[in-house]
């Protein structure tokens, strides 16, 4: 009988071993599918979850995060619409992170954890670029009770028209960047603006791209005879760059970038993307120690759209005071059916960015667009900037407060709204050349800005290959002004700056300057207009 009791109990202690949850067979999967794109070294998070050391270290503030829906972020509400690239995790993997930290989270066989995510060290998540164009250094002047918000316009080069199929906005310094817009100017209509420090870019531009804590990158659907969408970008183009800093970040330095991939020249059937703030509210007001909301119809209460379109993506916008967001269309006409577009019912001032459908929307002739946010202005709400609240409305600044809620759409083609977009973009790599270039030859890529300057201008290269180089700047005449460097340089990308003076130290009349890159025999010039 002693057999036989000893024998069940070594059965009962084999089957609760072989039953645990380890961290290689079962939890590693999951921190590596939903956390590792911010937990890994140089990426946003505070700590890397790259390996079962680092894993078991926060076993508990996992546990904490992952059951108060706080980690992975993601806000919106999966049982109101279908979103792609959810980041929510499900009942099963939550119940599999809690058994594996009450069991003492045990590493398990180590052979059995799957291959450990490699992430780029410059935290570019879509691969090299096509083009890659960067902000000067800039050092925030947000003051205390006022936001920075500047400008830049930078140039691209690029002497032939192209069409967009990925963008990725990298921060400089992901804790002060609070967002980025990116507008395509092909005009050299709108021009840098580091002063007025009030700067919220143009009203008159293409968006191309924008950034908050929590956005992805932006990436267009790309496969051959089904679906391909994009953004033109027209030859020799400049991006304004509308940054924002928030109060707090006064003298932190920042150097944004933004990665762009092409559709390869010549392709055909890409679809045109359009994005704007389609729904907004700029003269709303919230009173002091009331809870409050804002809603907005288009294109009005009263007036339906005209013409089919298809929805790829919305970005609702709101600051501190933010408490949820919903936004669906509905039939202007009886029965006044909806269809269900975002709902954020706990909103995360720290998580947003455009949120793309998993299936493309139709929204149809006869309907509208509405949406509503609500704002708690009292003091239950932990993040009320002000303490007493006060009344507030529209302004830039964080400790103001925004309604606007941001489309990307397109003219609606039949059958748009049984394209399953998430399982497309799980197709596709963006299309990318080898190293980042220009416009100029051999890989090399020479830029300055801002451009005109009447005070320092910055010149930006990048090399191929580590090499002899030498930078010099000329006049028109050909005639060397002044010789910025003279030396071996590592492959990558470089920096150089010009005081607008000479080689004997005099400031230069204003007018036309060329830099000029030599490598290996090679140059590549670029023009510079001094004031």
């Amino acid at each position: 009988m002693k057999n036989i009791y000893l024998s069940l109990s070594l059965f009962c202690l084999f089957i609760g071993q072989s039953t645990a949850q380890t961290y290689a067979d079962d939890v590693a999967s999951i921190i590596f599918d939903n956390c590792t794109s911010c937990h890994h070294a140089g990426g946003i998070a505070p700590f890397p979850l790259m390996t079962y050391a680092d894993a078991s270290a926060n076993a508990a503030l996992i546990q904490t995060e992952v059951n108060n829906g706080d980690m992975p972020p993601w806000s919106p509400n999966d049982n109101y619409s279908e979103l792609a690239h959810v980041r929510s995790l499900t009942a099963a993997e939550i119940t599999t992170i809690n058994d594996w930290v009450n069991a003492g989270a045990p590493q398990g066989n180590a052979a059995n954890t799957p291959a450990t995510p490699i992430y780029d060290p410059n935290n570019w998540q879509l691969g090299t670029p096509d083009i890659s164009v960067r902000i000067p250094d800039y050092v925030s002047k947000a003051t205390f009770g006022n936001d920075d918000y500047v400008c830049f316009s930078i140039p691209t080069n690029h002497l032939t028209n192209e069409t967009i199929q990925a963008i990725e906005v990298i921060p400089g310094n992901a804790s002060i960047v609070h967002h980025v817009l990116v507008y395509i100017d092909a005009n050299n209509t709108y021009g840098t603006d580091t002063t007025s420090h009030n700067c919220g870019g143009p009203t008159n531009l293409p968006l191309i791209a924008g950034f908050a804590p929590g956005s992805s990158p932006a990436q267009f659907p790309n496969v051959d005879g089904f679906l391909k969408m994009g953004i033109n970008l027209p030859a020799n183009s400049r991006l304004i760059f509308a940054m924002h800093y928030p109060e707090g970040s006064q003298g932190v330095l920042d150097s944004t970038r933004l990665n762009i991939h092409f559709y390869p020249q010549g392709a055909s059937g890409v679809r045109q993307v359009s994005a704007n703030p389609i729904l907004n509210d700029y003269s709303f007001n919230l009173n002091a120690n009331t809870v409050d909301s804002v809603d907005a119809w288009f294109p009005s209460a009263n007036l339906p759209i005209s013409t089919d379109l298809t929805l790829f993506s919305v970005f609702p916008h709101a600051h501190l005071l933010g408490k949820s967001f919903i936004v669906y269309a509905v039939n202007h006409s009886p029965p006044y059916d909806q269809i269900p577009l975002i709902h954020i019912p706990k909103w995360d001032f720290d998580w947003q960015g455009f949120y793309v459908f998993k299936y493309l929307q139709k929204l149809p002739v006869g309907y509208k667009l509405y949406g509503k946010a609500v704002y708690d202005n009292t003091t239950n709400n932990p993040f009320n900037p002000n303490n007493p609240p006060q009344n507030m409305s529209f302004g830039l600044n964080t400790t103001d407060e925004m309604f606007l809620v941001y489309f990307q759409y397109m003219p609606y083609q039949t059958g748009d709204e049984l394209i399953n977009v998430d399982s497309l973009l799980q197709l596709q790599m963006p299309t990318g050349s080898q190293e980042p270039i220009s416009v100029n030859e051999g890989g090399l890529f020479l830029t300055s800005y801002p451009n005109p300057s009447n005070g320092l201008t910055m010149l930006q290269y990048y090399l191929q290959n580590t090499a002899e180089i030498s930078i010099g700047i000329y006049d028109l005449q050909g005639k060397l002004v002044k010789q910025l460097i003279n030396e071996n340089a590592i492959k990558g990308e470089h920096y150089a700056s010009w005081d607008g003076t000479s080689d004997a130290g005099s400031k230069v009349p204003a007018g036309i300057y060329i830099s000029q890159l030599q490598v290996d025999g090679k140059i590549v010039t670029n023009k510079i207009i001094r004031q």
